[in-house]
């Protein structure tokens, strides 16, 4: 099995005697162990009067075994044991995956393995878990991806199982002449197969240990020893293409996508020819299509390489969000689009293009860093189902020769007669309205004089195929250690307006590095106004920086510019030899801002269409955006940030950033495969840029609203959603790490229960959850609901209910699960940075947070360690429940509910502007 020189772990490649297909890695440093299990079985088995099939066959799973019979026994042993557990159902795979602490690997697979040989479907848990799926559906009712793929479904060869619906809802789960139990039960005998299944197990035990698991626990999987039917049908037949299917949105939306129908190109994952295609046609540099287009003031981005793909089918896509302008020019736009096919046909088929993208991944590869055990064993499991045991780990990276013919025979299928065209745009004509989710859309041929157009698109001179990248890497071992690089970071620098903390990475090994540069600036802040002129300017220069420093994107480093609630922050990340030269570029390119009204209309435009679109959101997502705003002064709802941007003009801005930089304090961690002398410099050059002299400004104040004995308050979100929703938030006026293992205690505790009683058992909805939410590092703690079938008053009872009864659930633990809840806790907290981008943004919020010893985690676990069973008992009664709670309720009553009774619970927040003068 071909692996990175820097993977120490170790693998072993089995077939069970049932047939079953097991990767093993043994990773002695793993936190944590985690098993992931894949069967070929997916939405396209549903049986035709059974839609939605698998996908409640995958939730009943979870709902108890023999061995194991108790609903919500799996999710309560992970919680306790500081793990995690998630399933998901695709087209043609379901996946199952947990993690847990090590010592609980055994149990966890022991009960995990009953999925799969002895589950109950127990008949109580039937009737309850279809109403969960048909809460998921509705969930996403208002969700644009749901409703815009429905109607892919519905425009596609409706002889393929890609047509059939996948989620599921009371209507094809109800029982018939048959119960839905009895068919259940015989669709998961007949499809759930051992031969159709792939086991990854990984962890710190050895090799032979994990072997054992498997073979203790997954060999009575019942082989039927069928192989599963090939799918004959096409996803696309001439009736469907050549066509233009307009769809209409519920957001704001300008999006024009290309669609082409391959063969399956899944055995040629060696050569990955369409990547190839994709990377010169996603290309984003100077002289691309992209870059052409956009300079022309049609289209905002485009992307290349996406589609859905199968067995026995591949779609190709181009996407490109358009501009107002661009929705007048399509036809033009597809014509650019099928030159710049042209051109690649002509004269971009090189093999110094496929070798250099060859060496991009083969870099990833050698110095890929360590992802979390859950997502290793996600990704691993479905390579085993795909990939040559040999290329399980290589596959994905993998490029083993320059295939011209391969690459021209897929080329030659992007044309017009094998294209379908789809524009999702508002206030299109429409003559039809997809099912389940009720989407407008309409379908016509392409016109005789589009195809001429687009088949003989002519030439243009501006487009351009890339040149060699300058950013590709050459020095990849890492610096010589200095003598105290295994020491926490250090402050080098402590000037006025300007701090550098510098640490060498000494574990990791690998030649990468991260840069942060956080520019506070009291005046960025002062006002949504200012906060808003701030997002904007960030908007362009990451606008006008995209052409040039693609290529350094390519070539393995990324960048990010964000607002914060002090200013702005940069980020670098990746490998570390180029770095400065991308630093250069950015600098160098805010030196030269230029306000570009015609740009600016643009980004102004995409702006407001992205805040406006927030009105759409789901209701949970709405209460959660307006909590953290009405909480956080310098963190405005979308509705203020709104309010804000429509009236600012581009003749604002260069006054407004000389301003915000007139008064400036800049933070600055440089990390990874750096030296000091390296660091030094880089400082050097920061401060010429922003030209810090000796100014005397300190960071910008972080304002937070402190609840204080505030009482239940109250705050309703108008959202035009069917489910209504309520988010119950609780606030630590303390700091301290005990109070911060409290809340975060709470959180752990409370999670597994309050899911199992609200959504499982009393069935208000599909999501129902806790949350730990600290601000400005006040831990908090939120209970959350949205619901289909349940106004804010029930759902506040009902919390209120739960919350009331949970001293006594805390009570009810033995002694042991008190230990292990709260020792699973602690190896979560504990768990060792996974990699360098990982560690470098805990160094970074530790900064940001003023543990300049860097112990706070410590801390936090010595804090957990102290706290008794009495005192998280003391901490229900007194803080979290009802009677004795200061809180905030926020909440939206849905459409399905308008006509109940409105929530009237404690007093009401009626003005925004007098609850944050309350902040410091």
């Amino acid at each position: 099995m071909h692996k990175s020189p820097n993977d120490p772990k170790q693998y072993r490649y089995l077939t069970l005697a049932n047939e079953l297909k097991v990767l093993l890695v043994h990773d002695a440093e793993a936190p944590r162990s985690a098993a992931a299990l894949s069967v070929k079985v997916g939405h396209f088995d549903d049986p035709n009067d059974r839609e939605g099939m698998a996908h409640f066959l995958e939730h009943m799973l979870f709902l108890g075994t023999e061995k194991y019979p108790r609903v919500g026994e799996f999710q309560t042993f992970i919680n306790q044991n500081g793990g995690s557990n998630n399933a998901w159902t695709g087209t043609e795979n379901t996946t199952f995956f947990f993690e847990v602490s090590p010592h609980a690997f055994c149990e966890g697979l022991d009960r995990f393995g009953q999925f799969f040989t002895a589950p109950l479907f127990n008949e109580e848990a039937v009737d309850k878990e279809r109403n969960a799926v048909d809460s998921e559906y509705k969930l996403k009712l208002k969700d644009d991806v749901r409703r815009l793929y429905q109607v892919h479904k519905e425009t596609i060869n409706q002889a393929h199982p890609f047509s059939k619906f996948s989620v599921g809802d009371l209507t094809t789960l109800a029982d018939r002449q048959r119960s839905v139990r009895d068919e259940l039960i015989e669709f998961y005998r007949s499809h759930y197969s051992a031969n159709l299944m792939g086991l990854v197990l990984l962890g710190p035990q050895s090799l032979d240990e994990q072997q054992a698991f498997a073979e203790t626990f997954f060999r009575d999987i019942a082989n039927h020893g069928e192989a599963k039917p090939e799918i004959t049908a096409p996803l696309v037949t001439d009736a469907e293409n050549g066509r233009m299917i307009t769809i209409e949105p519920i957001k704001e939306v300008r999006k024009l996508t290309l669609s082409f129908s391959l063969p399956a190109v899944d055995s040629y994952y060696r050569e990955k020819p369409l990547s190839y295609i994709a990377n010169l046609l996603g290309n984003e540099g100077s002289g691309s299509l992209m870059s052409v287009l956009k300079g022309q003031g049609l289209i905002n981005t485009l992307a290349a390489g996406g589609g859905v793909s199968g067995s026995n089918f591949r779609e190709f896509t181009i996407s490109l969000n358009l501009t107002p302008a661009g929705m007048d020019k399509i036809d033009d736009i597809v014509a650019a689009v099928f030159r710049y096919i042209n051109i690649i046909r002509q004269k971009g088929l090189d093999e110094w293009r496929y070798e250099e993208k060859k060496a991009v991944l083969e870099m990833a590869f050698r110095y890929q860093e360590k992802s979390r055990p859950l997502d290793t064993v996600s990704y691993l499991v479905m390579n085993l189902l795909h990939y040559a045991p040999e290329d399980l780990i290589y596959g994905d990276y993998m490029m083993s020769g320059y295939n011209e013919a391969l690459i021209t025979g897929l080329l030659d299928q992007l044309v017009p007669d094998n294209m379908r065209l789809v524009l999702i745009a508002q206030g299109q004509d429409y003559d039809q309205v997809a099912n389940w989710y009720h989407t407008p859309y309409k379908v016509v041929p392409f016109s005789n004089e589009q195809l001429a157009q687009w088949q003989q698109p002519g030439h243009d001179d501006a487009l351009k195929l890339p040149e060699p990248n300058p950013f590709l890497c050459e020095k990849f071992e890492p610096h010589a250690l200095a003598d105290d690089a295994d020491q926490p970071p250090q402050l080098l620098q402590d000037l006025p307006g300007f701090r550098l903390w510098f640490k060498q990475e000494h574990e990791f090994r690998v030649p990468k590095g991260v840069v942060y540069v956080a520019i506070d600036s009291p005046h960025a802040v002062s006002s949504p106004r200012n906060i808003v002129k701030t997002r904007l300017c960030v908007e362009m220069l990451l606008d006008a920086i995209n052409e040039a420093a693609y290529p350094a994107e390519i070539a393995g480093m990324s960048y990010n510019l964000y607002a914060h609630q002090g200013g702005v922050t940069l980020q670098l990340s990746g490998f570390s030899e180029k770095q400065p030269l991308l630093l250069q570029l950015l600098l160098d390119q805010f030196a030269n801002r230029q306000f570009n009204l015609e740009r600016f209309n643009n980004i102004k435009a995409q702006m407001l269409r992205s805040w406006r679109n927030a009105a759409q959101d789901k209701p949970i997502s709405q209460l959660f955006n307006e909590l953290t705003g009405l909480l956080q002064p310098n963190n405005p709802p979308y509705p203020v940030l709104l309010e804000a941007l429509e009236s600012i003009e581009v003749d604002e801005l260069p006054a407004f950033v000389e301003a915000m930089f007139a008064e400036l304090h800049i933070d600055t961690f440089i990390y990874g495969n750096w030296l000091k002398e390296d660091a030094l410099a880089l400082a050097e050059i920061l401060k010429d840029a922003f030209r810090v002299t000796d100014q005397l400004y300190g960071e910008s104040q972080r304002p937070l609203v402190h609840l204080g004995k505030s009482g239940t308050l109250r705050h309703e979100v108008r959202c035009s959603h069917a489910d209504s929703a309520l988010l119950m938030y609780y606030q630590s006026r303390a700091t301290t790490p005990r109070k911060i293992a409290i809340y975060t205690l709470a959180n752990h505790l409370m999670s597994t229960t309050f899911f199992h009683e609200l959504r499982t058992r009393q069935q208000l909805g599909y999501m129902v959850g806790t949350a730990n939410l600290p601000l400005n590092r006040h831990p908090g703690l939120i209970l959350y609901i949205q619901s289909p079938v349940a106004a804010p008053t029930q759902l506040l009872d009902a919390m209120d209910e739960f919350t009331n009864a949970f001293s006594l659930v805390l009570l009810e633990l033995n002694d042991a699960q008190w230990q292990a809840s709260k020792q699973g806790l602690i190896a979560q907290i504990s768990e060792p940075d996974t990699n360098l981008r990982a560690r470098a943004q805990r160094f970074w919020v530790s900064i940001g947070n003023k543990d300049t010893d860097f112990n706070q985690r410590q801390k936090v676990v010595e804090a957990l360690e102290a706290l008794s069973r009495a005192d998280m008992v003391k901490f229900i009664v007194d803080i979290i429940k009802p009677r004795t709670a200061n809180r905030i309720v926020m909440h939206c009553q849905g459409q399905a509910h308008k006509d109940l009774e409105p929530l009237q619970i404690g007093s009401e927040i009626e003005s925004v502007n007098e609850f944050q003068s309350k902040a410091y």
